[in-house]
């Protein structure tokens, strides 16, 4: 596959075109405010507010600003992917989202191709669940959800965690100083200017990062695939519709569009992405008309134009496929998440995803560090793991843009592989783990249907009982809360005495048919993991595997688990 190393960010489109570029700032009559937030976010979309509850989950407070005035700012449906239902599990958002997907959409309909929406021959299938293997391989399921639900949901938990998020105020400066950054910001209504002392930041600006101008930072990967069009409408499209009002994605392929349908309500709104009408491939700001935008309508859905049609807004934005080299600054107090660091096709949904995982990754970093639990040092995994991590997830969501939409274009790309491996299924192979004996992954994909029990792999799912709750079954996915987890193979007392000598709280587990307080009445943890008598597996707080041992030689087991967080975390302060 071709590589792409792109510079000039500004041509990548957006739903407003403002270009915005950090300056130097003389700020020394400005005065300091005295609240000091730990973590300061840039932008509170879903990936800065996913990371405002995750920090807040940690017992870490931040404040976000946005220069929008709210959000929603364009009404979308987002699909929440398996390995992101399991961080909103471990948040105890997962039934409540469930539930108000359910209300609009097919768990497990997957997307469609067809030649016209309303009454077209299907193409092709894709996506499409089959609930009883997933259910092996994860507590949770695929979502669709309307932004006007999850975006208050997530400003709702981000209040009740402690996440402060300032609308309307953007951030005109920053800079970073031995023992943190000044940020300077500005209300956009007033134009008053507010500093803050921070000891970190993390960029979720958006696709045209300032912040990644800012810091110098290139990316690089497939490159740019044209500008498309969002058309936002309401039309009552309910009764026409049948079973396809359950999809999440409806595509359509004809000789006059090509575009996809997110809808809402039952087809009574939603919105609809065009990639190409006749043999307009590319579409500028401003190059079509909203005659333009009815005709495309009606072509992709088949309807005669005489039906009625309400355009609530068009937008441009730009299809690419990109990856940033680093995720930090170089003086390591700034960080970039979500778009800022990397770009992504559409087709599988991967995006936003691929940016909660982001926020994942770095919210209990930060939280041990500031916490004094771990070394600064350990901040530097972030780049080292996530970077390498969105870019085979990049390959992906671009190998289905080849397949779906450019195909006829011979475009070189890796293969496409299942979606429950992409979702579940990456190795770390670098990081902050403990390979041990054991070679880091020769692949950073494994079908997780085969329920390996890899370093640097997600802890797998598996069904307990807890003994506290009769006939109620939990995941070993629940046991990861905001500690370090230890799953043995016996010896309960000595490892429990090992783990209370730490500097770091660390949950210990022993799991087999009588444990408590969970058990495995079916065998199937025991058969999985095959943990030995005296051995450990420990876990990291966002569910991976950082090492799997015994206690060293003539060390004893408060020595081995101490050496071993170490390895992981640094010398605490």
């Amino acid at each position: 596959m071709a590589t792409f190393t792109h510079k000039d960010e500004t041509i990548l489109r957006g739903a407003q075109r403002t270009d915005f570029n950090f300056d130097d700032l003389d700020h020394k009559n400005i005065p300091l405010e005295e609240k000091e937030w730990p973590v300061i976010i840039i932008g509170s979309s879903m990936v800065g507010m996913t990371l405002s509850i995750l920090l807040g989950y940690h017992g870490i407070k931040s404040i976000s600003f946005d220069r929008h005035p709210s959000t929603a700012t364009h009404p979308r449906a987002a699909l929440f992917l398996l390995r992101t239902m399991e961080v909103f599990r471990q948040l105890g958002l997962d039934n409540e989202m469930e539930t108000e997907s359910a209300s609009d959409f097919d768990l497990n309909a997957g997307m469609l191709m067809v030649d016209k929406l309303i009454g077209g021959k299907v193409l092709a299938r894709m996506q499409e669940a089959d609930p009883i293997q997933t259910a092996k391989i994860t507590p949770c399921k695929r979502l669709w959800l309307t932004q006007n639900m999850f975006e208050p949901l997530l400003r709702r938990e981000a209040y009740r965690f402690g996440g402060k998020q300032s609308f309307g105020t953007r951030v005109v400066h920053y800079e970073e100083k031995q023992d943190g950054v000044i940020v300077v910001c500005q209300d956009i209504v007033t134009e008053k200017y507010t500093k803050y002392k921070t000891q970190y930041l993390v960029a979720c600006d958006g696709n045209r990062s300032a912040t990644r101008r800012k810091e110098g930072i290139e990316w690089h990967g497939p490159g740019i695939f044209g500008n498309n069009l969002s058309i936002n409408f309401k039309a009552n499209l309910t009764p026409f519709l049948g079973s396809r009002a359950v999809h999440g994605v409806t595509y359509v392929n004809n000789k006059d569009v090509s575009a996809g349908f997110r809808l809402e309500n039952g087809g009574n709104k939603g919105f609809m992405i065009v990639s190409r009408t006749g043999d307009k491939e590319n579409f500028e700001p401003d190059s079509i008309t909203a005659g333009e935008a009815r005709r495309a309508f009606y072509d992709a859905s088949g309807l005669d134009q005489s039906f009625p049609l309400e355009l609530e807004s068009i937008s441009y934005w730009t299809v690419a496929a990109l990856n940033s080299d680093r995720y930090s600054s170089t003086s390591g107090r700034v960080f970039l998440a979500g778009d800022a660091a990397h770009v992504m096709p559409p087709t599988g949904g991967m995006g936003g995803n691929t940016g909660i995982q982001d926020a994942y990754n770095i919210a209990w970093k930060l939280a041990y560090v500031i916490d004094k639990k771990a070394s600064p040092a350990l901040l530097k995994s972030y780049t080292i793991e996530r970077q390498p991590a969105a870019e085979a997830t990049m390959k992906q969501a671009f190998a289905r843009l080849a397949n779906r939409v450019l195909g006829e274009q011979n475009i070189n790309h890796e293969k496409e592989l299942p979606d429950d491996t992409c979702e579940l299924g990456y190795q770390y192979p670098v990081g902050a783990f403990i390979f041990g004996d054991t070679s880091s992954p020769s692949t950073v994909w494994d079908d997780p249907h085969n329920l390996n029990i890899r370093i640097g792999g997600r802890l797998p799912h598996v069904e307990l009982c807890d003994k506290s709750r009769a006939g109620v079954s939990i995941s070993t996915l629940d046991l990861i809360k905001t500690n370090f987890v230890l799953l043995i193979g016996g010896e309960l007392a000595s490892w429990r005495e090992a783990t209370s000598s730490q500097s770091v709280q660390v949950d210990v587990y022993e799991i087999s048919e009588n444990s408590s307080p969970v058990s495995d009445l079916s065998g199937r943890f025991t058969a999985i993991f095959r943990l030995g008598v005296g051995e450990g597996l420990l876990v990291r707080p966002d569910g991976l595997v950082a090492w799997r041992g015994k206690e060293a030689e003539r060390q004893g087991k408060p020595a081995t688990l101490t050496a071993v967080l170490e390895h992981v975390l640094g010398p605490s302060n």
